[in-house]
């Protein structure tokens, strides 16, 4: 059940309306903090406050008001730092570009040590893909940025790339070997509906890959509204491992590995949030942010989740 509300101030005629629960329609929530819009300066929903509340049924945080689904690319308009460093970008990914996303190739790659064929959905600035070549693999792009897409085609050289939104369009037949979503599944507006949607593009022995920011981290209990891992109000659900391995189990899914990391961007920018200080005084602040929470960044409380998932759960 979705209620509407009156418009807001900055989106024109578009509505914004309360969702029940996106994971179990559950309607009694309470309230766990609000925020503002966080990531584009000069966006749609500037000056607008967007609530994180926890339902009552599953425990899981979801963002309430919402943009209804048809009106979703409201919350990319703007400088979406994603889209960006797409747009401004003049040759693939450098050495240092592809490094940032080791970890979770690596994961990809334990959990299928053979290459195949990968369907990156999401894709940014294609460094994970750049690196998934380079360890052999055959690679394929679906986003529903045309900028993104005609960077893949003319920067990256993929020739398999589709422009469509994963959630209501067609997705290319495949089979594929993985597919993986790094920051794109927690603004799914119908989770486990796209879930199921991916695993029938699997090929046998195929894994799933999410990657997202945790709820349950160190950092979003710090810096609560502050926090750089909330992106409200793209992020639809706020998944800590424990909602989002249930989810994947009754999806139809196995867990085959989690894995955390704090990546500094997040440490930074809720600091710069936080504190605001200036010059020296800033950065003196943001290292000592980065080595505190650097330490507890490969546990259970990193700032972001990375987990890989097979079909053959219940």
């Amino acid at each position: 059940m979705v209620e509407p509300m009156d418009e807001e101030p900055g989106l024109g005629t578009i509505p914004l309306e309360r969702p029940a629960c996106p994971l179990c329609g559950e309607t009694r929530a309470r309230p766990a903090l609000d925020g503002e819009e966080d990531w584009i300066p000069d966006g749609a929903s500037k000056g607008l406050r967007f609530a994180v509340l926890r339902c009552l049924g599953c425990g899981v945080g979801y963002t309430s008001p919402r943009l209804p689904e048809a009106a979703k690319h409201l919350a990319f308009a703007g400088a979406y730092p994603f889209y960006e460093r797409a747009r401004r970008a003049v040759a693939p990914p450098s050495e240092g570009e592809m490094r940032a996303f080791d970890g979770r190739v690596r994961e990809v790659t334990r959990a299928h040590p053979t290459p195949g064929t990968v369907l990156d959905i999401g894709m940014g600035d294609g460094a994970f893909l750049a690196s998934m070549r380079l360890q052999g693999w055959t690679v394929a792009v679906l986003d529903i940025e045309p900028s993104v897409v005609a960077y893949a085609k003319s920067r990256l050289g993929i020739p398999d790339c589709a422009l469509a939104d994963v959630e209501l369009d067609p997705l290319p037949a495949g089979p594929f070997d993985a597919i993986t979503l790094w920051g794109m599944f927690q603004l799914a507006y119908h989770p486990q509906d796209l879930l199921e949607k991916l695993r029938a593009r699997l090929a046998p022995g195929g894994i799933l890959a999410l990657g997202l920011s945790n709820f349950d981290s160190a950092g979003a209990k710090v810096f609560r509204s502050q926090w750089r891992g909330l992106g409200l109000p793209r992020h639809l659900v706020h998944y800590d491992a424990t909602s989002l391995r249930g989810l994947l189990e009754r999806s139809g899914y196995q867990v085959l590995g989690l894995a955390y990391d704090t990546p500094g961007w997040i440490v930074n920018g809720s600091m710069d949030a936080t504190l605001r200080l200036p010059g020296l005084l800033g950065g003196a602040a943001r290292l000592s942010a980065r080595t505190a929470f650097g330490w507890l960044g490969g546990t259970r409380w990193g700032d972001t989740l990375t987990v890989v998932a097979a079909p053959g759960g219940s």
